[in-house]
């Protein structure tokens, strides 16, 4: 590697171009390469549903969850099964194994299908639903809506859309997106489907000799749909087509269901003439209502979610989305004046942040650079230590292309860490030029010379670094590999560069612009000009201090004595330090919140309740929602949070942020997406509404919200779990009622903790069900049976299929059921009268109605019955504190020891989350260990060194903890890629220090003879640790000054993401690298001194003295 800085500086012009070719590149590169919010990667696991209108709870999973469980869990690729069995539906959650590679993932879902669709369902038109789309995550959502026309303060009542319009409109929309390139698809959410009733009461269909079943062949009969076939003329072929469609809804009217004989001749008996109520409605109750808002506006909407193919540019797509509705509203004049098509969520706004955050952090470091530097040792070498960044960047942004590594998350995570350690290597070379020039060489081989002394070392540093993230991709597996694959490639890459540059582009820079001071004693940084003139005036008669002689310099000597000649104390102070900080309360939260512009409140009420009851109290939310959005700006300034809202009633519609995970269909649910006018504002308005929906507001006029659950949730970076999660399992179909009493302890255990709130349990509060219990001989006698008497009352009730109507292309389902009114009254229900074989008969003569108290929802796990007791915690409370000190308390071991067998409590949400990604993260240090290790034993030849350095990396700890523990950051995701990326930097600075350590102990050896360590005495031997120390101090400062300046903006204004991580960066990188000067010295002394270890092999050894 001494080739690259000889090729460097006889080449100079190839150099320069390649470094210049490949910066295009990468510039090329920056402005066409894919963008995305987050990495892309598969997400396995897809969810299968099934309805059974009119089922209980208990039944659905007993006839339908449990044998669909059954087949998928045979396919050995299926790590977890989540089933969630409620009235009318069954959910289940297939999860894959993380070791399965992406490309294997669609096959399973194929079998899966294949599995599902052989199993028996309980009534022959209950279908299963696998869907393997429900990962996919929309990158922009568009609310289609009426508003005012411009000019006017509200919407005519008389020219409002009716959803059907809604429907056609949105419909354009997503037809003219779906041919954008680079869209995947484009789904619509909101949209209330047309419906025809054919309604009818208990008194009046029982006195009728019309059956349901006769009705549905009436009506079949005439909406014709099949083909009449075709004939082949003389003049070509000729289709047939029967006419018979039903083209308006009074036709139903005038179908003839019988006829009624009279004196003379039989009549034509109507429909319209038997009492039926024939009309066309929306469909009632809705499966989901959608609606935006805003400060002053409230109206139904449609939701379009466009979703973007693999490997393409969010940006583009999203602005070319923009863009095509802008043009279908201004332009092109496809859509009316007063409609609205409102953007609700942008994904490309957040990446655009996230890519300026990039740019300005480089911006601010180069600046750092030139400034820190230049104070301390001039302008020259600043602008080459400056120069070295960008280039480094762009070049790296080309090469990892070729990794097919993409502008998102992750690899924008990773440049940013990569900032301070990408300046070490030209540090170090700009300071040795500098060094060599000022002991006499000129500037060519002062830079050449450098190089080549510092490469191996330098190297070496380099790829311990990159094996501290590397081993990543080694160490974990499936989704979670695929997440952060971005991040060891990045900072590989950009680490591989800056060594390259460094040797080769630094090299020439530095030979052509650094130069060493004339005199030393007039040094032209600031910095040492000022401790010059300090020495002069308080140092009367003294040495005016230099460039190489200084206060500073002065006080590391003396100080470094003192520390070796008390060598076991150092270390044991070190010790001392590392089990303190070791001993500080710093939580653990895997991944932090993020400071977006948005928030969700979800409106949870009693799984009885309806979901018109449900859209009530999500409206008493969005009322408050307005009330509490003024607020006053630090100019005095009246202002509004809310931007937009979006209400999804019935639940959760779409996956449109990747730590979200949308609920599935439930009445009792609604999910709110709100939209701040700033990310800064989005904390403190949740927490309000949080507090006034619990408490009201009396001079804002605002009553607490009763008999619902009223959670806003801010959003996570990692995956989707609530912060405290502890679930209740009891084995196979568990005795409910036990389960439910140790579900009901463990809840009051998690409400008993101060920083809780909103504790809950999945299943909920049992659901009111009317029993109908037949007698099977009065039935038997009276020829109906079960399955008729279930079908009737499902007809009555949830309504009944007759046909669908046709309108081109557009279609509107038939339904025969009760009136309204008859169908909201229980009591009427034992009058009903039910068909059976011989025609219809009350349901009193065979059977009998009670009420009784059943669950409405049963969750479980990998086949288990299973409660989970949630909780939400306040603001800077760590539910993972909160669970273990749960888990660990007195009334759980209490619990836990009077179990029934088959029953136990488990952890879950973040928790769990954290300890399996910290498990797999373990495993990553662990390999990163053993390849740092094999990498210094390699370069050294020595163990005994090998273990000097890494006695270092514990220092690295005792100021992050600390830095955490005074910052009250958690110990997550980033802090911890902070802790290797401390660790790469200590590492550079033990090993160069090492390998000055060496060379002044090799030159003093030399001259030296008599003394026991090479010819050195004891006293000699530490002051060339010193020395080798006192050499280092100015790299050493530079690296420690320069990253810790590039860090502080982070710090300050980062955000969640990266605050802990700079902050922890900080602290750890002052007290480790001040330490590595003291401790190094020590540690090796210990080796040298007291084991005896030779520091390298000579060939001539001086004999000891004796």
């Amino acid at each position: 590697m001494n080739f690259l800085p000889e090729f460097a500086i006889k080449r100079p012009t190839v150099v320069v171009s390649l470094v210049l070719m490949t910066v295009v590149w990468g510039l090329v590169s920056f402005m066409t390469m894919p963008r995305r919010e987050d990495p892309e990667f598969t997400i396995k696991v897809c969810v299968v549903s099934t309805r059974w209108t009119g089922a209980s709870a208990q039944k659905v999973e007993e006839l339908v969850t449990d044998p669909l469980e059954e087949a998928i869990d045979g396919l050995e690729e299926v790590k977890l099964l989540r089933s969630t069995s409620s009235n009318g539906l069954s959910t289940i959650f297939v999860e894959l194994e993380d070791k399965l590679p992406g490309n294997k993932v669609d096959d399973i879902w194929d079998k899966v299908r294949a599995r599902v669709r052989n199993v028996p369902m309980p009534e022959p038109n209950i279908e299963p639903y696998v869907n393997d789309e429900f990962t996919d995550t929309n990158i922009i959502l568009f609310a289609v809506h009426q508003k005012p026309l411009e000019g006017a303060d509200a919407i005519d009542p008389a020219f409002a859309y009716s959803p059907r319009e809604l429907d056609i409109y949105s419909d354009q929309i997503r037809d003219e997106l779906r041919l954008l390139p680079g869209v995947a698809k484009v789904d619509r959410f909101g949209v209330l489907d047309e419906a025809i009733y054919i309604e009818t009461d208990v008194g009046a269909w029982s006195q009728l000799g019309l059956t349901s079943t006769q009705l549905k062949q009436l009506v079949e009969t005439r909406n014709i749909v099949a083909p009449g076939g075709t004939i082949d003329a003389d003049d070509g072929r000729f289709y047939v087509k029967p006419g018979g469609e039903l083209d308006a809804v009074q036709e139903l009217d005038s179908i003839i269901a019988g006829l009624s004989p009279t004196d003379s001749a039989a009549n034509h008996v109507y429909l319209d003439s038997l009492g039926l109520n024939v009309r066309r409605d929306y469909l009632d109750p809705p499966p989901l209502i959608c609606r935006y808002g805003d400060i002053d506006l409230e109206q139904r909407a449609v939701i379009v979610a466009v979703t973007m193919k693999s490997g393409s540019n969010i940006i583009d797509i999203c602005d070319s989305a923009k863009a095509k509705v802008d043009q279908m509203q201004n332009v092109a004049g496809v859509l009316p004046p007063d409609l609205g098509v409102t953007i609700i969520s942008d994904q490309s706004d957040s990446v655009k942040g996230r890519i300026w955050d990039v740019i300005l952090n480089i911006i601010e470091a180069i600046l750092i650079v030139i400034v820190v530097v230049y104070l301390v040792v001039g302008f020259r070498t600043a602008a080459v230590m400056a120069a070295n960044i960008p280039f480094v960047v762009l070049s790296s942004i080309g090469v990892i292309t070729l990794f097919d590594v993409q502008l998102e998350q992750m690899s924008l995570a990773s440049m940013i860490i990569a900032l301070g350690l990408l300046v070490d290597n030209a540090v170090q070379i700009c300071d040795q030029a500098r060094t060599n020039q000022m002991a006499g060489m000129k500037p060519t081989e002062a830079a050449v010379s450098g190089a080549q002394m510092l490469g191996a070392s330098m190297l070496n540093g380099t790829l311990t670094t990159i094996a501290a993230f590397v081993p990543m991709l080694i160490a974990l597996d499936g989704a979670n590999r695929e997440f952060i694959y971005g991040l060891p490639v990045t900072l590989s890459v950009m680490l591989g560069i800056s060594w390259i540059l460094a040797m080769t582009f630094c090299v020439i820079l530095a030979a052509a612009f650094i130069r060493a001071p004339l005199d030393p004693a007039k040094p032209s940084a600031p910095i040492p000009r000022l401790m010059v003139w300090f020495a002069k005036r308080f140092r009367k008669g003294g040495h005016p201090h230099g460039e190489g002689q200084g206060f500073v310099y002065e006080t590391y000597v003396w100080l470094g004595r003192i520390a070796l000649r008390h060598k076991f104390a150092t270390i044991a102070l070190s010790v001392l330090m590392l089990v303190l900080a070791m001993r500080l309360p710093v939580s653990t939260e895997f991944f932090p919140l993020t400071e977006r512009d948005q928030f969700v409140v979800e409106v949870w009420l009693p799984e009885i309740a309806t979901i018109e009851q449900t859209d009530a109290v999500a409206k008493q939310v969005e009322a408050m929602v307005r009330k509490l959005s003024p607020y006053v700006d630090e100019e005095g300034n009246a202002r509004q949070r809310l931007a937009s809202m979006r209400t999804l009633v019935g639940g959760g519609g779409s996956r449109w942020y990747l730590s979200w995970e949308p609920e599935p269909p439930k009445p009792n649910y609604a999910e709110i997406l709100i939209h701040t006018t700033d990310g800064k504002l989005t904390h403190e308005f949740a927490e309000q509404l949080r507090a006034v929906s619990r408490q009201g507001d009396a001079q804002l006029g605002l009553q607490p919200i009763v008999g619902a659950r009223v959670v806003p949730i801010e959003l996570f970076l990692g995956p989707p779990a609530d912060p405290v999660v502890l679930r209740v399992v009891g084995d196979g179909f568990a005795d409910m009622q036990r389960l439910h009493a140790a579900a009901d302890r463990v809840k009051a255990m998690v409400e008993a903790q101060p920083e809780t709130w909103d504790v809950s349990d999945s299943w909920g509060v049992e659901g009111y069900q009317l029993q109908v219990n037949v007698d099977p001989d009065k039935a038997s006698l009276s020829r109906v049976g079960n399955s008729q008497i279930a079908d009737t009352l499902n007809a009555y009730y949830s309504g009944r299929l007759l046909t669908t109507f046709r309108e081109g292309d557009h279609q509107v389902p038939v339904y025969f059921r009760l009136r309204p009114e008859g169908r909201r009254s229980i009591a009427d229900i034992e009058s009903a009268y039910v068909e059976g074989d011989v025609g219809k008969i009350p349901l009193s003569a065979v059977a009998n109605v009670s009420a009784t108290w059943e669950p409405a929802m049963i969750d479980r796990r990998d086949m288990n019955r299973t409660i989970e007791v949630r909780s939400r915690v306040e603001p800077g409370a760590s539910g993972n504190d909160i669970t273990m000190r749960v888990m660990n308390s007195p009334e759980m071991q209490e619990l836990q020891s009077h179990l029934p067998a088959g029953f136990r409590v488990e952890i879950g949400g973040a928790l769990e989350e954290s300890m399996k990604a910290q498990g797999k993260m373990l495993n990553s240090f662990g390999l990163s260990f053993v390849v740092i290790v094999l990498l210094l034993i390699v370069q050294f030849n020595s163990l005994s060194k090998m273990l000097v350095i890494v006695g270092t990396l514990p220092l690295a700890m005792i100021g992050s903890i600390f830095g955490l523990w005074v910052t009250d950051n958690p110990l997550g995701f980033m802090p911890q890629l902070g802790v290797l990326s401390l660790f790469g930097i200590v590492l550079n600075a033990g090993i160069i220090f090492m390998e000055f350590a060496d060379i002044v102990v090799r030159e003093r050896a030399d001259k030296a003879s008599g003394g026991p360590i090479l010819g050195l005495t004891k006293v000699e031997f530490r002051d060339a640790l010193v020395e080798a120390g006192r050499q280092r101090l100015m790299p050493i400062f530079l690296t420690t000054a320069t990253t810790v300046g590039g860090l502080l903006p982070l710090a300050m204004a980062g955000g969640p993401l990266w605050e802990g991580m700079a902050w922890l960066m900080i602290y750890g990188l002052m007290v480790a690298t001040l330490l590595t000067l003291f401790v190094i010295p020590a540690l090796y002394a210990v080796a040298i001194e007291t084991f005896g270890v030779r520091p390298f092999k000579q060939e001539e050894t001086p004999a000891p003295a004796e």
